[in-house]
């Protein structure tokens, strides 16, 4: 499928998007070898501004994911593979939202143990393409609990965000589009909620906001961390991070997903339970609210977590 942003970056260097190949006798390909990220970008009309958020520090989680999959040698830096992302931007003349996918990959043809070649590629997409949340206040989600356990830490450790992990998420979001659900939450192997296939989950119960630990087998989100930080500096909440039983989400008085692609989207049903009247409730409002604002700098707070892409 044709792109409409006309460069990626490939080995070095930003060519146009058709010209970028991989053969499918790559250990990226045939054994799922491949590290990546999703980075949002947002446009700041008022500001003339494209804004990347907390690119740093998914830069600085796709190097440890590269690295605890053994890619070898690995040469790239945060800040160098920052400027690949600033360089293929402006390439594109980027003035919209949009996803960035940066990947690290075994390429060559090698064995399913090959640690190199390391390759690096970069792809810019429109944001509605990753998913389309824009109707989410007039719909908010409807989720399942999916029958297809999270992997975990001891088998395929989950905080690795790799191509081949995605396949559990992906085998569960099948099911649940298969059964008429927007997504679907995971149960870990004793049967406690880890979090949505694509996004951390979070519930409010009697005004106090829960999440999932990170050794509960999820992915160390970076969104994760920007609602906890935003819930507490800027709405005086604290989140309890413990365990969270299937049923908690039955009857919790609201409960919403955080993610980069998701942004902060509401759930009004989980397996056909209504989540307190089924709309947004007040503390997902409010933060969804802020974290629009901090994301797309229309606020003043937390400049560190925002890049600007034109000087």
């Amino acid at each position: 499928m044709p792109s409409q942003f006309k460069y990626l970056y490939m080995d070095g260097e930003i060519v146009p998007y058709e010209e970028a190949k991989l053969h499918i006798a790559t250990p990226a390909v045939r054994y799922g070898a491949t590290a990546f990220e999703g980075i949002k970008a947002h446009w700041n009309a008022e500001q003339r501004q494209l804004f990347l958020f907390r690119c740093r520090e998914h830069m600085e989680r796709l190097l440890q994911s590269a690295r605890l999959m053994g890619m070898q040698p690995l040469e790239y830096t945060v800040d160098g593979l920052m400027q690949v992302v600033l360089d293929l931007l402006r390439a594109n003349d980027v003035r919209q939202d949009v996803h960035i996918r940066p990947s690290l990959f075994v390429a060559g043809e090698g064995s399913i143990q090959a640690r190199g070649p390391v390759s690096l590629g970069v792809v810019v997409a429109d944001a509605g393409a990753v998913l389309d949340t824009r109707g989410w206040r007039a719909k908010p989600f409807r989720l399942a609990i999916s029958s297809w356990r999270r992997i975990e830490d001891n088998s395929v450790p989950p905080r690795i965000k790799s191509a081949a992990n995605y396949q559990n998420a992906r085998l569960a979001l099948l099911q649940g589009e298969e059964d008429g659900y927007d997504g679907v939450l995971m149960l870990d192997t004793r049967g406690h909620i880890t979090e949505e296939a694509r996004a951390c989950f979070f519930m409010v119960r009697g005004g106090e906001v829960i999440t999932p630990p990170i050794t509960s087998d999820i992915l160390e989100s970076i969104s994760r961390d920007t609602a906890i930080e935003l819930l507490r500096e800027q709405h005086g909440m604290l989140v309890q991070q413990r365990e969270v039983d299937r049923t908690e989400a039955y009857v919790a008085d609201e409960v919403f997903l955080c993610g980069t692609a998701l942004g902060v989207t509401p759930v009004g049903r989980v397996d056909r339970f209504d989540v307190g009247d089924g709309g947004p409730g007040p503390i997902t409002s409010a933060l969804a609210a802020t974290y629009v604002e901090t994301t797309t700098g229309s606020s003043g707070r937390h400049p560190e977590w925002r890049t600007a892409v034109y000087q």
